[in-house]
């Protein structure tokens, strides 16, 4: 082939691409050209121009459309759906656009930036149809490279069975448990919002309070939960309002009750919360509460030491009766010493002091601290009778032996 003929034949394919995107924009402007789409009663629409747009009161609809001007009555016209300005003046400019990859990358970004999207898409196409391999637009338009070629990650995804879910490719399971999870948490909402409300009819002491007290003990829905729990433990409420929702949470039971009481019990100041809070519990013999106090038993704080052997005294459950044997005695350990601490003491290395030391390195010690607490508690569970007082050795003896399967001899006598 000659380089004449070969010029010729490229000269040929570049002229039709142009007249195919001059088609393509034509069509694209001629299609939205006219601001106005004009709904009839017939069902049909009708794209133009309103040439009489002030027209009071309105008798006809003067219209200009691409075969010519039509006039129609107002009861032909049952709805008028004017076109948002920036279309209108994307359409104005998209007839001289050049046909180059920057004029489309720059009018893409354009058409981004106002939103509208199917425009931003075509001028990516465009800008493909003239450099294939721009990596960039490919990927804004969901392309990825699979070894030398490239693949619309939609159908590649799809084909591995992902589906795109809130802006993310993710398995058929994952949305199940999504959309489910959305489903509860929006569950959950709708209850805060109608708790809050009738929370607010009876606070305020409105008409509607007893209809709204009512409502409150009918609730069975156990995602209304999150919510009584959230107000359970809002320490600004009155006793009564708490302890109505303590029982509504009780009639419902599961995990949430069982955390919003724990949650409770260490941080109200209220006695009588509490220690509903810990009938309740005792009620269940709720294992998680169980082993919740008997972790707070080793905390180096002793008031929580304690606080948690009174909490498992109230649970009367027997499985909390080595932990509390183990807490009896507790070993703390605390600085002393250092800065500008006076310690009182007798030096005869010091004279003229008066066997007074002054600041010292700090000094870290350990103290045995005995807890009646949780004696106490384990005289609330073990049986009547049993009290080896806080010796811990005594305590360990009596848990091993009763707790020590007795040897049975199998083999019978004479064999």
């Amino acid at each position: 082939m000659t380089k004449t003929k070969f010029a010729r034949m490229t000269i040929k394919l570049t002229t039709t691409a142009r007249s195919l995107l001059c088609v393509a924009l034509c069509s694209l402007v001629c299609l939205e050209s006219y601001s106005d789409t004009f709904q009839l009663t017939s069902g049909s629409t009708l794209n133009g121009k309103l040439l009489n747009p002030d027209q009071e009161p309105r008798v006809n609809y003067q219209i200009e459309t691409a075969f010519g001007k039509v006039t129609l009555a107002a009861k032909q016209v049952t709805k008028v759906v004017t076109k948002p300005l920036v279309l209108q003046q994307y359409e104005a400019s998209i007839a001289s656009l050049p046909d180059t990859v920057e004029a489309h990358l720059d009018m893409a970004q354009k058409c981004k930036t106002v939103n509208l999207l199917e425009q931003h898409e075509f001028h990516l196409q465009q800008v493909l149809r003239l450099d294939p391999d721009n990596a960039s637009v490919r990927q804004q338009l969901g392309y990825v490279k699979v070894g030398n070629q490239w693949r619309q990650e939609d159908v590649l995804m799809r084909k591995q069975g992902y589906v795109r879910h809130n802006g993310r490719w993710r398995t058929v399971q994952e949305v199940t448990v999504l959309e489910a999870t959305e489903q509860i948490e929006d569950e959950e909402i709708q209850w805060r919002t109608k708790i809050m409300r009738w929370e607010g009819a009876i606070l305020k002491n409105r008409p509607t309070a007893p209809d709204a007290i009512k409502s409150m003990r009918e609730i069975k829905d156990y995602r209304a939960t999150a919510a009584l729990a959230e107000r359970l433990n809002e320490r600004q409420l009155p006793r009564e309002l708490k302890l109505m929702y303590l029982e509504i949470l009780t009639e419902i039971g599961g995990g949430v009750p069982v955390q919003a009481m724990l949650k409770c019990i260490t941080e109200e100041s209220d006695d009588v919360m509490i220690q509903r809070c810990l009938d309740q519990l005792r009620v269940w013999q709720s294992r998680t509460a169980m082993n919740f106090f008997i972790g707070m038993l080793k905390s180096n704080d002793n008031k929580t030491i304690n606080s948690a052997a009174n909490a498992l005294g109230s649970l009367g459950m027997e499985d909390a009766t080595l932990p509390l044997i183990e807490a009896l005695v507790t070993t703390h350990k605390f600085q002393v010493g250092g800065g500008n601490n006076v310690n009182a003491g007798f030096s005869g290395n010091q004279p003229g002091l008066g066997g007074l030391q002054f600041g010292g390195k700090p000094k870290v010690i350990e103290r045995d601290i005995q807890n009646r607490a949780a004696l106490s508690a384990l005289l609330a569970i073990v049986p009547e009778g049993i009290n080896f007082g806080l010796n811990e050795a005594q305590w360990m003896n009596w848990y091993i032996r009763v707790n020590t399967p007795q040897q049975v001899n199998l083999r019978r006598r004479g064999l």
